[in-house]
């Protein structure tokens, strides 16, 4: 599957959530993207903390995206993927006393792709694999949990996804 991110670890995707109060906006244009410091118009999204929100994007019950959003990727943040309301994604929980996450977002996946690592209790190496073929958009990394938790979201067939350009 991967051998990593292939970007330096310090290069953190940006998350820009459908309807949010926030100093930087993305605003829809032509089918891109443009970077804003007000939301112009009804449709913007406004940038958050990547990594850290969870029911306020997804229904994990349901599997059903609960409000837009775009993760924009690095190393140039210039490729967002853009995730619809109403749109599935498969949550693949990673926990355990040390997780490796081994994909990206913007990653496709098939059904026995290696995402992950996780070190046990018993300190034995295990890999999460996906049970599906989708699309990596969007990895939760919960910032208070131990042992480690975080959640891999994967688009089956990259439905209710689409890529757009960021422009500044």
């Amino acid at each position: 599957m991967s051998a990593g991110c292939g970007y330096s670890p310090y290069l953190v995707p940006r998350l820009y959530v459908g309807g949010l109060e926030s100093d930087e906006y993305l605003v829809p244009e032509d089918g891109d993207l443009r970077v804003s410091r007000s939301c112009e118009g009804s449709r913007c999204y406004g940038r958050a903390i990547y990594g850290t929100l969870l029911e306020e994007l997804v229904d994990l019950v349901a599997k059903r995206v609960v409000r837009p959003f775009v993760v924009v990727l690095p190393p140039d943040y210039v490729k967002a993927l853009v995730v619809e309301e109403g749109a599935t994604l498969e949550p693949i929980p990673v926990e355990g006393m040390r997780t490796i996450i081994d994909v990206c977002e913007g990653a496709r996946v098939r059904e026995g792709d290696v995402l992950a690592y996780i070190v046990t209790r018993k300190y034995e190496l295990r890999k999460v694999r996906s049970h599906l073929e989708g699309l990596v958009v969007y990895i939760y990394s919960s910032p208070e949990s131990r042992p480690d938790r975080n959640v891999i979201f994967v688009a089956p067939g990259g439905e209710g996804v689409r890529e757009a350009r960021v422009r500044r």
